[in-house]
């Protein structure tokens, strides 16, 4: 197990910076993710940790060394790409063999490290199968094996599951965070999934536009988000830009004035921005809340009902049990809205 270090850590490609100076700590033995929209930088701030793209400035460690110049074969570092990067001509046994024949590992030691690879992705029975023949899951157990053979100090994952269906996707998520408290392998994962990553996580970060936004364990980063992006990325929170006035009156297009309980934490009077997340929005029938909406869609998905809704011109969403009573009312219901405040932030504009 490595502890690895990023410190001041920047790439540009021309005048696009896709990762700015960024500083992270990831402890020995720690699953960490980095979440984030497509184009956020987190695939290259994979790639600076791998060693497949060169920093502009400051500095990787693993275990305290500065690896920030060794090549991606010094590093010691075993990487799962998106797209398996598996070789189709040769069978599973091959596949994972690769890494220890370019290493010229003696034949006995292979296909040893082989078989034990085999057996922790529970791939032992399909050793001779061409990787052709595989189902999308069995091509990512192959893939992880592959990396686990060269006995990593880290492993990083870079959208590992993309490629899967949903039923898939979250038995295999189970499968690699299992395998990661078995082996007890540092692990960087990157994902765009908020699910994927709060379920994988001892601590995740949120990035943006080439930048950490947050960093923490997921309880952290959902219950107290640092800014409106992250509480709108992982928490789904709708973001409601208006003015809050001295005596702690929210005001907003559409009509919105509310109150903010005084145990609410809020900036100074100014432009602000509301985050509510959707389940602290409550959809009620009538006129019993604080806030007059229209039902645009309404999702029922068994247990929950999920509502995109419209106050004047400012959208919302609400997430309520379907047994609640506000829920069933269907588009184009006018309805009121309560927020329950528990699950709502101010943030200064």
């Amino acid at each position: 197990m490595s502890s690895l270090t990023l410190t001041g850590i920047s790439r540009a490609f021309g005048a696009f910076e896709a990762v700015r100076p960024t500083t992270l700590e990831i402890a020995s033995g720690e699953f960490f993710a980095v979440l984030g929209p497509s184009g956020c930088g987190k695939t290259t701030l994979l790639r600076l940790i791998a060693g497949y793209e060169p920093p502009d400035a400051g500095t990787i460690a693993l275990d305290g060394v500065d690896i920030t110049k060794a090549s991606p074969r010094e590093r010691g570092i075993g990487m799962v790409f998106q797209n398996y990067a598996l070789f189709p001509h040769m069978n599973v046994f091959d596949n994972v063999a690769f890494g220890l024949r370019a290493r010229r590992v003696s034949g006995s030691s292979v296909a040893a490290r082989v078989a034990a690879a085999l057996r922790s992705v529970k791939m032992e029975g399909k050793s001779s199968s061409p990787v052709t023949a595989l189902s999308g899951g069995e091509q990512q157990r192959v893939a992880v094996a592959r990396a686990l053979v060269l006995l990593p100090r880290l492993l990083l994952f870079d959208e590992p599951l993309s490629n899967l269906d949903a039923a898939l996707r979250v038995e295999t998520r189970d499968e690699i965070r299992e395998l990661q408290r078995s082996t007890g392998i540092t692990t960087v994962y990157v994902t765009h999934d908020q699910g994927e990553a709060m379920a994988l996580a001892d601590r995740m970060a949120v990035m943006q536009g080439g930048s950490v936004e947050q960093s923490g364990t997921p309880a952290e980063l959902y219950d107290a988000p640092a800014t409106p992006f992250v509480a709108s990325f992982l928490g789904g929170a709708s973001l409601i830009e208006g003015d809050l006035s001295a005596d702690r009156t929210f005001r907003a297009a559409g009509g919105i004035a509310l109150r903010v309980p005084a145990a609410v934490r809020a900036p100074a009077p100014g432009p602000v921005t509301l985050a509510a997340k959707p389940e602290g929005v409550a959809v009620l029938r009538g006129d019993g809340g604080e806030i007059a909406a229209t039902v645009i869609a309404a999702e029922y998905t068994g247990f929950t009902t999920a509502y995109r809704l419209g106050a004047g011109e400012t959208p919302l969403k609400a997430l309520e049990v379907s047994g609640a009573p506000g829920a069933g009312a269907q588009p184009g219901a006018r309805v009121s809205l309560r927020l329950d405040w528990t699950h709502c932030a101010l943030y200064a504009r």
